[in-house]
């Protein structure tokens, strides 16, 4: 590394200078050097110079170790299985106040859910594991029924570059799409076509085209004097594509969010802007008044996003196509309207 002008901060030593070829092995090699002195070291492109063109940031100071905490992990599992189950035997129409041994009847949805969300977070977590990005167990996150979880996490340390981001961000959403997708159609095989008018003051869930598609493909034209009464195993699977379309907006920490990172660094502000401006919108044109709630909590998660350890490393062809395979993930899950309750009918 040619090394240009040395700076000095109050956490960093900053050296401008050039990383040369080949590129990622010396980066690597540096990376080596600083950890085992006990210094965190970030690289960045300079922009602006070209005499420059790359920053070494070395950090004095080493990161926390992540906290493994497996007994936390198991205890929230168990959390949301019961709460879960619980929901499961509500959707199933189990009165479990009169009924309690009846509660099994909640498995069927539970354990789907369950099988989406953890698969969602073991996708984070073998590709952290893979590219050596310190990450923990996923922490399933408990709710009261009638859904009972709001998901489940991972958390992360700093990734090793751009390509990395955008492979650990689309891992988990793209693993829980595959497994979404059959067990809605176990779900939709075990549905039920009914009249119309039968179904009131319950809820009738939104439909994306993933799950437009596959209730045609399994229960075939459905009049319109008609409806499907989805089984709670069905209704895992619309959670699971839910919980995915959420997930991927390009927004805060989410793991769209890392994919945007990943892609355009800072500049990904500018969509940003217009993915809220798409949500508020959205929420008015019809009247889903819960894209406001999922754009406030977002804001309150923050704008910012740590940088990767090395964003110079450019992004290669493969790391695009998986980005596009998330987006299209997106387009296919995503719902304007997702829930809204049939209201009973007037009387006269």
């Amino acid at each position: 590394m040619r090394i240009g002008e040395v700076k000095a901060g109050v956490r960093f030593i900053i050296l401008e200078g050039q990383i040369y070829e080949p590129q990622t092995e010396n980066i690597s090699a540096i990376r080596l050097i600083f950890k085992e002195s006990g210094y965190t070291p970030l690289f960045e492109p300079n922009d602006g110079s070209t005499v420059d063109p790359h920053r070494l940031k070395i950090g004095l100071f080493s990161l926390k170790r992540l906290r493994q905490r497996p007994w936390l992990n198991l205890l929230l599992l168990a959390v949301t299985l019961i709460t879960t189950t619980i929901g499961g035997a509500l959707w199933a129409d189990v009165d479990i106040f009169h009924n309690p041994l009846l509660i099994w009847k909640g498995l069927p949805y539970s354990l789907a859910l369950i099988l989406i969300l953890g698969s969602h977070e073991l996708g984070h977590y073998l590709t952290c594991r893979h590219y050596g990005v310190p990450a923990t167990l996923p922490f399933f996150i408990p709710f009261l029924p009638p859904f009972g979880t709001m998901g489940a996490v991972i958390r992360m340390g700093l990734t090793t570059n751009r390509r990395t981001l955008v492979r650990v961000g689309a891992a988990g959403p793209i693993v829980g799409f595959l497994i979404a997708v059959p067990v809605t159609i176990v779900g939709f095989m075990l549905s039920e076509v009914v009249p119309q008018g039968s179904l009131v003051g319950v809820f009738q869930f939104g439909s994306s085209l993933i799950f437009q598609l596959l209730a045609f493909l399994v229960k075939g034209p459905v009049p319109e004097t008609s409806t499907i009464l989805i089984h709670p195993i069905a209704l895992a699977g619309w959670l699971g594509f839910l919980v995915t379309a959420l997930n991927l907006l390009p927004l805060s920490q989410l793991d769209g969010g890392h994919i945007a990172y990943g892609l355009f660094g800072k500049k990904r502000i500018y969509l940003m802007i217009v993915v809220y401006a798409l949500m508020v919108a959205t929420a008015f044109f019809f009247k889903a008044w819960s894209w406001l709630i999922w754009a406030l909590i977002t804001v309150i998660f923050g704008f910012r996003h740590p940088p990767a350890s090395d964003e110079i490393t450019p992004l290669r062809a493969s790391d695009i196509l998986i980005a596009v395979a998330a987006l299209i993930i997106l387009v296919l899950t995503v719902m304007p309207i997702p829930l809204q309750i049939i209201p009973p009918p007037s009387s006269s």
